[in-house]
């Protein structure tokens, strides 16, 4: 067994990137899909875990396919659900073949906050459900919050690279603020 626990036939180490290995607490862990054109993304929390925002029993094509209803049919939360903050061990997220796994701390220009504060993020949100959003509060979003406190997405097209969605930003600085008053 290695850092990233027992390895199942769908994994091979061509698919997981070496940096993986070697990943500390807050590295964004980056799950590249070269179908799709979209990446999943989540927070590297240690001993081969990953904390993202999906839900663990859907691949990246499910996940998609629920937030396009969700986004065309908003009433129709009760049947699709939230999505919840999860920690999964990299190798238990289904993904679609050929998805790339590496450490991806090199995309968004911006300066990392303390692991200390990236841990108090990360506990904040865990297990807590919100509504998934493309546009606005995706996997990216989320994961950039964690590590440098502002959520960005730069697979939007049209959007100014490494720019803050404010809202977004906004409601999750919220959150942290509340659960340090109780």
């Amino acid at each position: 067994m290695d850092r990233l626990g027992k390895w199942d036939s769908s994994f091979s180490r061509r698919q997981i990137d070496q940096s993986v290995f070697t990943a500390e607490y807050g590295d964004l862990i980056e799950f590249v899909n070269p179908w799709l054109g979209l990446s999943l993304w989540g927070v590297y929390v240690g001993e081969g875990h990953v904390a993202h925002f999906g839900v663990g029993d859907e691949n990246m094509t499910q996940a998609a396919c629920r937030s396009f209803l969700q986004q065309m049919m908003p009433k129709s939360s009760r049947v699709l659900k939230k999505t919840r903050i999860c920690v999964q061990r990299i190798t238990d997220i289904k993904l679609p073949l050929g998805t790339r796994i590496r450490v991806n701390n090199n995309k968004h220009n911006l300066v990392p906050a303390p692991q200390e504060t990236m841990m108090y993020r990360c506990e904040t949100f865990l297990q807590q459900e919100f509504k998934y959003n493309l546009m606005s509060f995706n996997s990216e979003h989320f994961a950039t919050f964690i590590r440098y406190g502002q959520a960005v997405c730069n697979q939007i097209p049209f959007k100014k690279t490494n720019e803050a969605h404010v809202e977004t930003t906004q409601t999750l600085q919220m959150i942290v603020q509340q659960r340090m008053e109780t």
